[in-house]
């Protein structure tokens, strides 16, 4: 391979999806420059023709272009010259019930990707989003109490899926003998609520709406201003007291009803009233300058069209154009910053216009894969987004080494989504620091890894680091940009000890551009990567979901960066410096926004739950206090939705079923937990200080067997005398004289001497 050749160059893919999750993984694929070919059915991909908001279509969907450039397109193709397969057909879909060759050991590795598994009856359909959303249990608990649920807006539960099957496409080539990977929507967004499933487990506690508020970090939610919706991120303290100070009034920061989160969440219409003049006079763009000129961490809510011209992505060359046969728009390029990419092929072929060229037909390139059982990763991760890469690879079998420091640990170690969360056995450990090791959030983000304790601004610590990055693979970042560089790690020192290494650091605007010192939580993402502007309902302006949602959208595209730069080691025997921004993944989950500003120079319309293009969507009340999601082709579904509204809930679903159109119950996380559906998407993992606890397991069924948890989530300072004889060849002398000068390890103090 070529210096500047991209790191995909040569894998061959065959896309025989259509609609959204399927050909979202194939573009995935081919932004990173494998070659796919796209193969659609004979009626055409149903993406072509979808609309994405009220506006009839004049051309092809924003949609299509958007999850189609790069890919060849041909009328037919042969699956045995490929390395992988893209498919979302079910098993009774397929000839006899069994994957084209019986996916041999000489085949192609075959991945499908379908609304709720290959075994599922049901194949769904690109109008199934807000089904999946609904079974999943993500949605229910979005919304005002009283009202119907939210949906997440556009294709979230597909653009997911289509992430995570790019990752499987990636992963299954080095899992030894796997022929075949079945990927859910459903599973993948279990996933991507994976906090609320586990404190919701842990505790068995039901929780209301929240409201547009999140009152876990108020002021947050999407504020109005003088000309739009602000994201303020008040986690940190930081955070609260600089706001104090920008809104003039510092007599906040001493009074007991707003000094703590805790104490803000009990008065938040009172915290309101006090600022809400000071942001009604100013822009979104005049508060946003604020997290660029001081610590304060906010962001502004942005639409397609304010991508086309915002500064940060231009400077980082995020967008450029597609050539498509009705014309040039502009869109997404590439998923992350690296070597090799973007590619120059960003056209969007008409169909069965790949007929006879050599690509469609050219042969395998034989690759040397390291196998992922082999695969060292070492984590600088706190929170949430950082640790769901570990955690996803590490149900794969890569061996993951997370780093905390004393101070600061990972906070997700005191986080509790509500204050009473607590199961009472784990409540009464706040007397002393297990209750550091209990936290139900902790325990499931951090599954399947050794945790280390190290003081990495040290000499000491930095030397430690590059001994055990000389035997890693990949090192993972998801702290603001300048930490590895000011560490002494960025990749040129890495690099010089390990010239295979992938580095991959994850800050939330990247680590270039006018944005790229300022933090970012998922909440203030949501805002900058354009779904709080088509979130939320359809009255009002826009709207944060209180998920996270950004975080294990950046964590699945960290995943796949991580496979990327190891594709390119494995060819090339160089490594990779990795540049992956959550506002640019984001912007990737709603990209048909940011084509459409191209095509017709105006926003989306929002759609709150409807549909875009369905002639019946929406969400009905049953008698049980439960909620039916349904959507249609034909008014009939609407009437058949409204005529059932109060009963109960499964004779609703079957009326909107027996009228042609499809229903699901929506469920609340504990609902999920207990429906026969859903029941292998869950397993049991033993922790010394909880006890047995229930978690989501990881989103990839291989060849008919669930992942499953390798490792329980590592105690505070567990393996760190482990991992340093086992992998730098530390002896006892040098770990005790480490630990003596507090460059290792340690022991966290009671909570209650943390204030906490």
């Amino acid at each position: 391979m070529a210096q500047g050749e991209a790191p995909l160059a040569g894998l061959r893919v065959l896309e025989l999806a259509t609609g959204v999750a399927g050909p979202y993984a194939g573009r995935l694929l081919a932004m990173l420059g494998a070659t796919v070919v796209k193969v659609e059915p004979p009626g055409g991909d149903p993406a072509r023709t979808q609309q994405v908001d009220d506006e009839p279509l004049a051309t092809t969907s924003p949609l299509y272009l958007h999850l189609n450039a790069g890919k060849h397109n041909a009328t037919a193709a042969d699956p045995a010259g490929f390395d992988v397969v893209i498919d979302d057909r079910v098993r009774h879909q397929l000839p006899g019930g069994h994957l084209p060759g019986g996916a041999s050991p000489t085949g192609p590795l075959w991945i499908s990707v379908t609304p709720y598994g290959f075994e599922a009856d049901d194949a769904g359909g690109i109008d199934h989003d807000v089904l999946a959303q609904a079974r999943s249990g993500l949605i229910g608990v979005q919304g005002d109490p009283g009202r119907e649920p939210l949906r997440l807006p556009g294709w979230q539960a597909q653009y997911q899926a289509g992430a995570t099957a790019a990752v499987a496409a990636l992963a299954g080539l080095r899992l030894h003998g796997a022929r075949h990977v079945d990927v859910s929507w459903t599973a993948c967004l279990m996933t991507g609520c994976e906090l609320h499933f586990a404190e919701g487990l842990a505790s068995g506690k039901r929780w209301p709406p929240t409201g547009p508020f999140p009152v876990t970090a108020f002021p947050g939610g999407a504020l109005p201003c003088l000309d739009g919706f602000v994201v303020p991120g008040s986690f940190r303290d930081v955070d609260w007291e600089m706001q104090c100070v920008l809104y003039d009034q510092i007599d906040m920061l001493d009074d007991e009803r707003y000094r703590t989160r805790a104490a803000r969440a009990r008065h938040v219409d009172e915290v309101w009233e006090r600022i809400r003049g000071w942001y009604a006079e100013r822009t979104k763009d005049a508060i946003f300058q604020l997290a660029l000129d001081t610590p304060w961490t906010v962001g502004k809510v942005m639409t397609g069209s304010e991508a086309l011209t915002d500064p940060h992505l231009d400077q980082r060359g995020f967008l450029g154009p597609l050539a498509t046969p009705d014309g040039t728009v502009t869109g997404p390029l590439r998923p992350f910053r690296t070597l090799g990419i973007p590619v120059a092929d960003q056209r969007v072929r008409a169909r069965g216009e790949s007929d006879g060229e050599a690509a469609v037909a050219a042969p395998r390139r034989a690759v040397a894969r390291r196998p992922l059982a082999g695969v060292r990763l070492l984590e600088v991760t706190t929170a949430w987004a950082g640790p769901y890469v570990g955690n996803l690879l590490g149900s794969l079998g890569v061996d993951v080494t997370k780093f905390e420091g004393l101070p600061p640990f990972d906070g997700y170690r005191v986080l509790r989504l509500h204050s009473d969360a607590d199961p009472e056995h784990v409540a009464a450990m706040k007397v002393d620091n297990r209750w550091f090791d209990a936290s139900a959030l902790h325990n499931a983000v951090n599954r399947n890894k050794r945790g280390v304790v190290a003081n990495l601004s040290s000499d000491e610590g930095r030397a430690l680091f590059l001994d055990l990055a000389r035997s890693a693979d990949a090192v993972l970042c998801n702290f603001t940009s300048k930490v590895l560089p000011s560490l002494g790690l960025a990749f040129e020192d890495l690099v010089k000890v390990n010239p295979g290494i992938v580095v991959v650091r994850m800050p939330a605007f990247g680590t270039l551009g006018p944005y790229s010192e300022a933090a970012g939580y998922g909440t203030v993402v949501e805002g900058m990567g354009g779904f709080g502007a088509r979130f939320g309902y359809e009255t009002e302006g826009a709207r944060i979901s209180d998920l996270y949602w950004p975080d294990p959208v950046a964590g699945v595209h960290a995943a796949l960066a991580i496979l990327t730069g190891l594709e390119r080691r494995d060819r090339t025997g160089e490594g990779s410096d990795i540049d992956l921004a959550h506002m640019e993944v984001m912007w990737n989950a709603v990209g048909e926004g940011v084509v459409t500003a191209s095509q017709r120079g105006t926003d989306l319309g929002r759609m709150g739950n409807r549909e875009p293009g369905a002639a019946a969507s929406g969400f009905v009340a049953a008698a049980d206090g439960r909620w039916v999601a349904y959507v249609g082709a034909s008014a009939a579904v609407d009437a058949a939705a409204r005529a059932a509204e109060g009963r109960r809930w499964p004779e609703m679903v079957a009326a909107v079923r027996a009228a042609g159109g499809a229903a699901e119950v929506v469920n609340e996380v504990l609902d999920a937990a207990a429906d026969p559906r859903l029941a292998d998407r869950f397993e049991t993992v033993d922790h010394p200080v909880t006890g047995p606890a229930r978690h989501v397991r990881a989103p990839f069924v291989v060849d008919g067997r669930p992942t499953v948890t390798r490792r329980r989530a590592p105690r505070f300072d567990e393996h760190t005398d482990e991992v340093l004889t086992q992998r730098a060849g530390y002896d006892a002398e040098r770990l005790a004289a480490l630990r003596a000068a507090r460059v290792v390890g340690g022991t966290l103090p009671p909570p209650s001497a943390l204030g906490l």
